[in-house]
């Protein structure tokens, strides 16, 4: 049974230059999700393969490049139907590279159409970051076409153990199952001293039991119940985000007289956000479904050295912040729950602080992106032999 994390070793100092090519999303860092996570990835792996990246192009020209060290190949697209580009050229371009892998980072239709048209040859691995949670009438036609995919890949690499339990595709396929958990840039969080003098500014201006939200502005963050809970909480919420939803909790705000209570800020500067997770007091991702498969954003607060109240879900939420240790787990939906556990830790400094260091010291040990790299590394090599 492959449902496991991969074992620790360092094979840095013997490469092996097999071929290797990424299908998915790929920018450089800050654009979050599968983009950042590809990416961080590459970095890992570009010099122990042979590593290209193919993803579609935002125009209609295809385009060869290399970005820090990555060859990629970008796509021509024609647009977009139900957020899937339209790319003629992806079968071909996914054939012409014969790598000895291909991983395809799912969900993503366009490569799950290209490679059953294509069938290039290569071992097929696939990067499985969430279900088709949202979007339930395209999933119901594209589901028959993903389960005859994944049938076609050796191995599923899955960001949590959590996700497989909860997932109904991926407990049909569990003995595919690699777990490999995302990982972070540490570097990126270090506390420089531009942003320890941010973070007191923001202290002076908030106060010193603040909460902070850190997100896309959307139904299933659960955004509403977190403003809910601040009616009894002794604090401030900080909220950091855009999105739909962003003038509808202007106006919850407002008619539940929580002004006094709650900051709503659509965008900060990257060197803002770092300071607000060294400012807050405490960090909250108070989720309502399955759409937040992870949480990359608890990692980030870890890595502040931040404790995390988050919600009970079947993903990887509850497997990153472990409840009692690096912070506190209530059930989605529940503002009572939320501001219960919220008020907890804003009342015991040593608590937060010791939750706090136990979760920077989780991250350094399970979830950095040089570990990352190696577990895929290694799923590589095994799979080669």
């Amino acid at each position: 049974m492959k449902s496991s994390p991969m074992p620790e070793n360092n094979f840095s100092g013997k490469q092996v230059k097999f071929s290797v090519l990424q299908v998915g999303k790929f920018y450089p860092p800050y654009r979050g999700g599968m983009e950042t996570y590809l990416f961080d990835l590459c970095q890992g792996l570009k010099e122990r393969v042979k590593l290209e990246v193919l993803v579609a192009n935002d125009s209609r020209r295809t385009i060869r490049e290399e970005v820090d060290g990555v060859k990629v190949v970008r796509a021509g697209s024609f647009g977009k139907i139900l957020a899937t580009s339209l790319c003629p050229s992806f079968p071909r371009l996914l054939r012409e590279h014969a790598a000895d892998i291909v991983t395809v980072h799912h969900p993503n239709p366009l490569a799950t159409l290209a490679y059953l048209k294509a069938r290039p040859p290569g071992r097929l691995t696939v990067v499985y970051h969430s279900d088709i949670v949202k979007q339930k009438l395209t999933e119901i036609f594209y589901r028959p076409l993903l389960l005859k995919f994944i049938e076609q890949a050796e191995r599923i690499s899955v960001t949590s153990p959590h996700y497989i339990d909860g997932s109904p595709i991926l407990r049909r396929f569990r003995e595919k199952c690699v777990v490999i958990p995302i990982g972070i840039d540490l570097s990126l969080f270090e506390e420089t001293e531009e942003i320890a003098s941010r973070a007191r500014e923001i202290r002076r201006t908030h106060g010193e039991r603040t909460v902070l939200f850190i997100g896309r502005m959307t139904l299933y963050k659960g955004i509403e119940y977190l403003v809910k809970a601040m009616e009894s909480v002794n604090g401030k919420l900080l909220v950091v985000g855009s999105g739909e939803r962003f003038d509808a909790l202007k106006m919850m705000v407002v008619s539940h007289g929580l002004e006094d209570r709650v900051a709503l800020m659509s965008a900060v500067s990257r060197t803002d956000l770092l300071a607000y997770l060294r400012a807050c007091s405490v960090f909250c991702l108070p989720s309502i479904s399955r759409n937040e498969a992870f949480g990359i954003v608890q990692l980030e607060a870890m890595a502040s050295s931040r404790p995390v109240v988050s919600s009970r879900l079947d993903t990887g939420i509850t497997y990153s912040n472990l409840d009692g240790i690096t912070g506190l787990v209530v059930p989605p939906g529940d503002p009572p729950a939320l501001a219960r556990a919220l008020n907890r830790i804003l009342d015991d400094p040593a608590l937060a602080e010791e939750m706090g260091r136990r979760g920077r010291k989780r991250v350094e040990e399970e979830f950095t992106k040089e570990k990352m790299a190696e577990r895929t590394f290694l799923m590589y090599r095994e799979m080669l032999g």
